[in-house]
């Protein structure tokens, strides 16, 4: 992601709704935000702290999301 920051992603749920988010990836070596981050058990799980070094921040610069089913109904776009 940091060659190429342009990313998209993708999530789905058991229903066959899903959300795609797209942007261009921003790295952010903010200690606070990573700090903040190890209160979610997942990450510190995977992390254990703010230090480890492939422990990466990232937000995205001019998003772009689209929320959609197989409903027939329009898509949402944000």
């Amino acid at each position: 992601m940091q060659a190429n920051p342009e990313i998209q992603i993708s999530v789905a749920s058991p229903q066959y709704a899903w959300i795609r988010l797209s942007g261009t990836a921003v790295f952010e070596n903010n200690r606070a935000v990573k700090e903040d981050c190890m209160n979610n058990p997942i990450v510190k799980s995977q992390y254990q702290t703010a230090d480890n070094p492939i422990f990466e921040v990232f937000y995205l610069k001019n998003p772009h999301g689209v929320i959609a089913d197989f409903s027939g109904n329009p898509l949402y776009e944000f």
